[in-house]
Protein backbone atom coordinates (compact mmCIF):
# COMPACT_ATOMS: atom_id res chain seq x y z
CA UNK A 1 0.00 0.00 0.00
CA UNK A 2 1.67 3.33 -1.22
CA UNK A 3 2.02 5.38 2.38
CA UNK A 4 -0.58 8.43 1.37
CA UNK A 5 -3.31 5.60 0.96
CA UNK A 6 -1.71 3.92 4.10
CA UNK A 7 -1.93 7.36 5.99
CA UNK A 8 -5.65 7.38 4.63
CA UNK A 9 -6.44 4.17 5.64
CA UNK A 10 -5.01 5.34 8.96
CA UNK A 11 -7.19 8.40 9.33
CA UNK A 12 -10.16 6.80 8.81
CA UNK A 13 -9.45 4.43 11.38
CA UNK A 14 -8.93 6.68 13.77
CA UNK A 15 -11.78 8.86 13.12
CA UNK A 16 -14.14 5.55 13.13
CA UNK A 17 -12.58 4.49 16.63
CA UNK A 18 -13.12 8.19 17.96
CA UNK A 19 -17.05 8.49 16.79
CA UNK A 20 -17.74 5.04 17.66
CA UNK A 21 -16.44 5.57 21.24
CA UNK A 22 -19.07 8.94 21.06
CA UNK A 23 -21.86 7.94 19.04
CA UNK A 24 -21.88 4.18 19.17
CA UNK A 25 -21.09 1.86 16.04
CA UNK A 26 -23.67 2.75 14.23
CA UNK A 27 -22.60 6.10 13.16
CA UNK A 28 -23.61 6.95 9.33
CA UNK A 29 -20.33 5.89 7.02
CA UNK A 30 -20.88 9.28 5.50
CA UNK A 31 -20.13 10.93 8.80
CA UNK A 32 -16.85 8.78 9.25
CA UNK A 33 -15.88 9.58 5.94
CA UNK A 34 -16.57 13.25 5.89
CA UNK A 35 -15.27 13.64 9.78
CA UNK A 36 -11.73 11.88 8.20
CA UNK A 37 -11.61 13.99 5.21
CA UNK A 38 -12.44 11.85 2.47
CA UNK A 39 -14.93 11.12 0.06
CA UNK A 40 -17.46 7.94 1.03
CA UNK A 41 -15.73 5.90 -2.48
CA UNK A 42 -11.98 5.98 -0.40
CA UNK A 43 -13.58 5.17 2.84
CA UNK A 44 -15.50 2.10 1.07
CA UNK A 45 -12.12 1.24 -1.20
CA UNK A 46 -10.87 0.37 2.24
CA UNK A 47 -13.67 -0.89 4.19
CA UNK A 48 -15.98 -2.39 1.65
CA UNK A 49 -18.86 -2.63 4.89
CA UNK A 50 -19.43 -1.73 8.75
CA UNK A 51 -18.40 -5.24 9.72
CA UNK A 52 -15.27 -4.75 7.77
CA UNK A 53 -14.67 -1.53 9.56
CA UNK A 54 -15.62 -2.57 13.06
CA UNK A 55 -13.25 -5.45 13.05
CA UNK A 56 -10.39 -3.86 11.78
CA UNK A 57 -11.04 -0.87 14.76
CA UNK A 58 -11.70 -3.87 17.39
CA UNK A 59 -7.94 -4.99 16.01
CA UNK A 60 -6.85 -1.81 16.71
CA UNK A 61 -7.65 -1.38 20.57
CA UNK A 62 -6.50 -4.67 20.51
CA UNK A 63 -3.28 -3.75 19.26
CA UNK A 64 -2.98 -0.53 21.41
CA UNK A 65 -3.83 -2.21 24.84
CA UNK A 66 -0.82 -5.01 23.59
CA UNK A 67 1.55 -2.22 23.03
CA UNK A 68 1.15 -0.22 26.04
CA UNK A 69 1.52 -3.31 28.73
CA UNK A 70 4.27 -4.51 26.56
CA UNK A 71 6.23 -0.80 27.24
CA UNK A 72 4.76 -1.05 30.71
CA UNK A 73 6.04 -4.25 31.04
CA UNK A 74 9.45 -3.30 29.34
CA UNK A 75 10.01 -0.25 31.93
CA UNK A 76 8.72 -2.58 34.78
CA UNK A 77 11.72 -5.03 34.10
CA UNK A 78 14.17 -2.30 34.21
CA UNK A 79 12.80 -1.07 37.95
CA UNK A 80 10.41 2.13 36.34
CA UNK A 81 7.76 1.87 38.84
CA UNK A 82 6.43 4.77 37.04
CA UNK A 83 5.17 2.69 34.31
CA UNK A 84 2.46 0.85 36.07
CA UNK A 85 0.85 4.53 36.52
CA UNK A 86 1.19 5.43 32.82
CA UNK A 87 -0.07 2.02 31.22
CA UNK A 88 -3.16 2.71 33.61
CA UNK A 89 -3.60 6.37 32.36
CA UNK A 90 -3.05 4.43 28.82
CA UNK A 91 -6.01 1.96 29.38
CA UNK A 92 -7.84 5.24 30.60
CA UNK A 93 -7.28 7.55 27.51
CA UNK A 94 -7.92 4.47 25.40
CA UNK A 95 -11.61 4.92 26.18
CA UNK A 96 -11.91 1.24 26.18
CA UNK A 97 -15.50 1.35 28.04
CA UNK A 98 -17.40 3.52 25.38
CA UNK A 99 -15.42 2.04 22.56
CA UNK A 100 -16.37 -1.93 24.05
CA UNK A 101 -20.13 -0.75 24.11
CA UNK A 102 -20.53 -0.08 21.02
CA UNK A 103 -18.22 -2.35 19.08
CA UNK A 104 -19.66 -5.67 21.18
CA UNK A 105 -23.21 -4.74 19.46
CA UNK A 106 -21.91 -4.86 15.96
CA UNK A 107 -19.01 -7.44 16.65
CA UNK A 108 -20.67 -10.66 15.23
CA UNK A 109 -21.96 -13.58 18.19
CA UNK A 110 -19.11 -15.19 17.21
CA UNK A 111 -15.86 -13.60 16.91
CA UNK A 112 -13.27 -15.28 14.67
CA UNK A 113 -9.35 -16.23 15.46
CA UNK A 114 -8.72 -13.07 13.22
CA UNK A 115 -10.09 -11.06 16.85
CA UNK A 116 -9.44 -13.86 19.20
CA UNK A 117 -5.78 -14.19 18.46
CA UNK A 118 -4.82 -10.67 18.70
CA UNK A 119 -7.48 -10.69 21.98
CA UNK A 120 -5.17 -13.27 23.65
CA UNK A 121 -2.20 -11.92 22.80
CA UNK A 122 -2.95 -8.56 24.42
CA UNK A 123 -4.53 -10.14 27.38
CA UNK A 124 -1.04 -12.25 27.83
CA UNK A 125 0.60 -8.82 27.62
CA UNK A 126 -1.58 -7.23 30.42
CA UNK A 127 -0.82 -10.22 32.43
CA UNK A 128 2.75 -9.71 32.17
CA UNK A 129 3.21 -6.43 33.08
CA UNK A 130 0.30 -6.93 35.86
CA UNK A 131 2.92 -9.69 37.76
CA UNK A 132 5.61 -7.12 37.44
CA UNK A 133 3.43 -4.92 39.14
CA UNK A 134 2.50 -7.16 41.59
CA UNK A 135 5.92 -8.10 42.25
CA UNK A 136 7.06 -4.27 42.58
CA UNK A 137 4.05 -4.09 45.27
CA UNK A 138 2.48 -1.53 43.29
CA UNK A 139 -1.07 -2.92 42.47
CA UNK A 140 -3.31 -5.77 44.60
CA UNK A 141 -1.64 -9.45 45.08
CA UNK A 142 -5.42 -10.90 44.07
CA UNK A 143 -5.90 -8.57 40.71
CA UNK A 144 -5.98 -10.41 37.53
CA UNK A 145 -6.15 -9.37 34.41
CA UNK A 146 -9.64 -9.76 33.44
CA UNK A 147 -10.77 -7.53 36.62
CA UNK A 148 -8.58 -4.82 35.58
CA UNK A 149 -9.49 -4.86 31.63
CA UNK A 150 -12.93 -4.96 32.96
CA UNK A 151 -12.56 -2.22 35.71
CA UNK A 152 -11.21 0.32 33.26
CA UNK A 153 -13.93 -0.63 30.82
CA UNK A 154 -16.28 0.16 33.24
CA UNK A 155 -14.76 3.34 34.55
CA UNK A 156 -14.37 4.99 31.10
CA UNK A 157 -18.56 4.06 29.95
CA UNK A 158 -20.35 6.71 29.22
CA UNK A 159 -22.11 8.86 31.45
CA UNK A 160 -25.83 9.73 31.27
CA UNK A 161 -25.75 12.97 29.89
CA UNK A 162 -27.67 14.34 32.86
CA UNK A 163 -24.83 12.92 35.26
CA UNK A 164 -22.19 14.42 32.90
CA UNK A 165 -23.50 17.95 32.36
CA UNK A 166 -24.04 18.13 36.15
CA UNK A 167 -20.81 17.15 37.23
CA UNK A 168 -18.41 17.03 34.50
CA UNK A 169 -15.50 15.92 36.12
CA UNK A 170 -17.52 12.71 37.65
CA UNK A 171 -15.83 10.28 35.28
CA UNK A 172 -12.43 11.29 35.63
CA UNK A 173 -13.21 11.12 39.84
CA UNK A 174 -14.39 7.47 39.66
CA UNK A 175 -11.82 6.15 37.14
CA UNK A 176 -8.95 7.37 40.13
CA UNK A 177 -11.32 6.26 43.02
CA UNK A 178 -11.35 2.75 41.13
CA UNK A 179 -7.55 2.84 40.02
CA UNK A 180 -6.90 3.79 43.79
CA UNK A 181 -8.86 0.25 44.76
CA UNK A 182 -6.69 -1.58 42.84
CA UNK A 183 -3.28 -0.17 44.79
CA UNK A 184 -2.08 -2.80 47.37
CA UNK A 185 -3.56 -0.87 50.13
CA UNK A 186 -6.70 0.83 48.74
CA UNK A 187 -7.37 2.69 52.14
CA UNK A 188 -3.73 4.76 51.37
CA UNK A 189 -5.35 5.93 47.47
CA UNK A 190 -4.24 9.27 46.04
CA UNK A 191 -6.41 12.33 47.22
Amino acid sequence: MRSDALRRRKQILRTARELFATHGANVAMESIAEASHVGIGTLYRNFAARPELIEEVTLDMLQDVQQAAERAADALTKGENQAWQEFLDALVDLNLGALSESLSLQLPQTVGERIMQPQRAAARAVGQALELAKAADLVRRDLTGDELITGIGLATRPLPRAFAKAAPDIGARLTRIMLDGMLPNPAMGHP
